[in-house]
């Protein structure tokens, strides 16, 4: 069975290939389509098949989808040109005869969830659910990849300063994402299904403190905080603009329990 992924060299796309080929599927069965295939000269070497396929370029879209199951990995655009992005794609695998499409979604897809996304959420996952083809969605919860590369700035400032309040979060990594999507590409009985991939167990930013201060031997501690902040410590730290106005947007509502993964 072919199967395509959508923005194979991202960092959650790229893991997903990565994942899939794992579990002993073997890399002609695996299509890569990304908007710029000369960046994808590792999977490439790997006999991983390379189609050019941009979400704003319908024919695109109907050539890389010329396999079994699709992988949709959502772009960073606004939510109105997201959600065009993905009217496009799943028509492309209606014509393409696509016969399972699989999303990476977000936990609070709800219609009360302030997020700035949701529309575009709201949006994805009722196109599938009425595209007429056979559906799954992957619900991620934040990433905890950021804050793990974001440690040795934590251990120099002594603390975390999310504004969270006493709002939890379950965060997972990208590589158990990409690990529960595999299966999910690679086996059956997944159709119409909606799974909600999160961490083992929600965690104040206090206890994320504690966590950092075990494995570091730091001295690690919980502070208020407020989005300025954070924002001044994620300029500090080098992290972009666009970054760190999501993630305060979680944050910020995990804080107000809009959002307890």
């Amino acid at each position: 069975m072919a199967m395509g992924i959508m923005g194979a060299t991202g960092e959650l796309g790229h893991r997903t290939v990565e994942a899939i080929l794992a579990r002993g599927t073997a890399a002609e069965q695996v299509i890569a389509a990304v908007r710029t295939p000369s960046s994808a000269a590792d999977l490439l070497a790997r006999d991983v098949e390379v189609r050019a396929a941009d979400y704003d370029d319908p024919d695109s879209l109907k050539t890389a989808f010329a396999c079994d199951r699709v992988l949709l990995i959502p772009t960073s655009a606004p939510s109105s040109l997201r959600a065009r992005q993905y009217d496009n794609a799943i028509a492309a695998a209606s014509a393409a005869a696509v016969r399972h499409l699989v999303h990476y979604g977000f936990v609070p897809t709800m219609v009360e969830s302030p997020f700035q996304i949701t529309p575009f959420l709201l949006s994805a996952e009722s196109a599938l659910r009425m595209s007429g083809l056979a559906w799954t969605v992957l619900r991620n919860s934040v990433f905890m990849d950021p804050i793990v590369d974001w440690v040795p700035a934590i251990v120099k400032m002594k603390t975390i300063p999310l504004p969270t309040g006493n709002g939890r979060c379950a965060y997972i990594t990208r590589d158990d994402i990409a690990r529960a999507a595999a299966v999910v590409m690679t086996t059956s009985g997944h159709e119409e299904k909606v799974y909600n991939l999160t961490g083992p167990k929600a965690l104040t930013t206090a206890q994320l403190c504690g966590v950092v201060a075990k494995v570091t031997g730091k001295p690690v501690k919980p502070k208020p905080a407020s989005g300025f902040d954070y924002v001044e410590a994620c300029r500090a730290s080098g992290v972009s603009t666009e970054a760190t106005r999501c993630a305060c947007l979680c944050t910020g509502r995990s804080a107000r329990g809009t959002w307890m993964s």
